[in-house]
């Protein structure tokens, strides 16, 4: 496969996971833009709970576009702990979210609905193990 092929591959599949969400969101055509931003702002939330053993085996995943988003501004050092509950990490997305006025609720529901149809049922198990309960209600709901 030429070096050309698989970044179309990597762009087409990143492509797929944006259109997904446009239609989770239930956005326009043209709202790719709004889509992304949401899809980080929930990816970024996910990520910022999570052990850093566990951001990484996620991350590898993740298509190589959309990995990059998800790494983007990440410190080892963070402090998955300090978001406790749903609304620290619905918080957390209204923040990543500003300005947009999208719900952060629908939006995290939307990234978790995504990463379960793409991700392997063995790292969705691994991510829900190391949540508090309220926190992996979210993901056993879809």
């Amino acid at each position: 496969m030429s070096e050309h092929s698989v970044l179309e591959a990597t762009i087409a599949t990143s492509r797929m996971w944006l259109h997904q969400m446009m239609e989770k969101l239930d956005l326009p055509p043209d709202d790719a833009g709004r889509a992304l931003h949401a899809l980080r702002a929930g990816l970024h939330a996910i990520r910022d709970r999570l052990p850093a053993s566990e951001v990484v085996h996620l991350g590898a995943q993740l298509p190589v576009l959309i990995r990059g988003v998800y790494y983007d501004g990440w410190r080892l050092a963070q402090d998955a702990t300090r978001m406790k509950n749903r609304s620290d990490v619905l918080e957390h997305v209204r923040h990543e979210l500003d300005p947009d006025p999208l719900s952060a609720t629908d939006v995290l529901a939307a990234v978790i609905e995504l990463v379960h149809e793409h991700v392997s049922a063995g790292e969705i198990d691994n991510v829900v193990a190391t949540l508090p309960k309220a926190l992996a209600a979210l993901w056993r709901a879809h």
